[in-house]
């Protein structure tokens, strides 16, 4: 067993799963554009969770919005948008996954023990 917990053929299947997902894809690859600390540009694979996103990134996805939605027909009052306003005041501070990380000691005690 790895460190993953898979063996290595389950690794390769995931693999292979997650590259024809890809290829699948019209357009697999993303174009980053970074300017500090300098202007950098290239190209890179697309995250897994663009096809298929965690339970928290849907809950986030769909807060967001139906807030938007709340702002539809209001004038702009300040610097930004009334929407952009609106989901700013609204999910600030909110949290969507409550994914706690094992310590790194806890992993290794229950490896030893299996």
């Amino acid at each position: 067993m790895r460190e993953s917990g898979l063996t290595s053929s389950e690794e390769r299947s995931k693999e292979s799963s997650e590259i024809e997902e890809y290829l699948r894809d019209d357009k697999p690859f993303q174009l980053v554009v970074r300017e500090k600390p300098r202007k950098t540009v290239f190209f890179r694979a697309k995250p897994i969770t663009a096809y298929r996103p965690t339970e928290a990134q849907i809950k986030a996805r769909v807060t967001f919005a139906m807030i938007a939605r709340r702002a539809k027909g209001k004038k702009m009052s300040g610097q930004m948008p009334p929407a952009a306003e609106e989901v700013k005041r609204f999910m600030s501070g909110m949290r969507f996954g409550e994914t706690i990380r094992e310590p790194k000691w806890l992993k290794i005690l229950k490896r030893l023990v299996e």
